[in-house]
């Protein structure tokens, strides 16, 4: 009668690295095989009690192996938990499934597919951008605009300082701007923070969630704005994973 095949013996003509269908044979495979072996077998021919003890020792071997690798898996997603909820009331930044750079605070922790996913409360933000540019050191205030589709004008308003800043060389950017069905018009005021708000660029693509700036006070174009705008606070939820974490400030303490 057949036999169940050796998994740990290699035939010579398998590229190396290659798993046969052999390896991929879980416990549960081998219990229904050795069952239908043992139900077909010649009642005048029996298996033989060694070639059963070997198989035994052979799904012993599976079975082991399968718990090694549920409990080092058990083992990667409590570490990986325990990161992710340290990390609540941190703010982080990271790239969410669309691969968008997003920056918030972690007000959440859940499991989905055995992994963590981090709830951040985002909401628009001024940061020293890596480009050159000819903005001075200073204190600002930005205001962003935008006309909905009944021609109300919305706008939100996003203070920045570079003082202090290492790394600044004349450009700042703004994150996490409101997705709009139109143009988002961006003014600022100088490097006092109290001057008027003019002119500094625009964002012809409502879906643009970040903008650079890179405009002298001097080279800030046309007159404040004079039409009434209705001023709103913007913030959304985002989900991304542990894993698409690149920059953290620890929660201040």
């Amino acid at each position: 009668m057949s036999q169940l095949p050796n998994i740990n013996s290699a035939t010579s003509d398998q590229p190396f690295g290659v798993a046969s269908a052999l390896n991929q044979v879980d416990l549960d495979d081998f219990l229904k095989l050795m069952i239908a072996e043992l139900q077909n077998q010649d009642p005048l021919n029996p298996l033989d009690n060694a070639d059963l003890l070997a198989q035994i020792s052979q799904i012993r071997e599976v079975g082991a192996t399968e718990q090694l690798t549920e409990t080092l898996n058990a083992v990667l997603l409590g570490q990986n938990i325990s990161s992710a909820t340290n990390l609540i009331g941190a703010d982080v930044v990271a790239l969410n499934d669309e691969g968008q750079r997003v920056s918030g605070i972690v007000k959440l922790v859940t499991i989905a597919g055995g992994k963590p996913l981090l709830d951040l409360a985002v909401g628009a933000t001024a940061t020293v951008a890596k480009e050159e540019g000819g903005i001075a050191e200073g204190k600002y205030m930005y205001e962003v605009v935008w006309k909905s589709d009944e021609g109300t004008l919305f706008g939100m308003e996003i203070p920045a300082s570079t003082d202090g800043a290492s790394d600044f060389s004349g450009a700042i950017q703004l994150n996490n701007l409101p997705e709009t069905t139109g143009l988002k018009s961006i003014y600022r005021t100088d490097n006092t923070g109290l001057g008027d708000r003019k002119l500094v660029g625009e964002l012809p693509q409502g879906k643009s969630t970040t903008f650079v700036d890179i405009v002298s006070d001097a080279d800030r174009k046309g007159e404040p704005i004079t039409e009434k705008v209705q001023k709103i606070e913007f913030a959304s939820r985002v989900r991304v994973s542990l894993n698409n974490v690149g920059e953290i400030r620890p929660p201040a303490n």
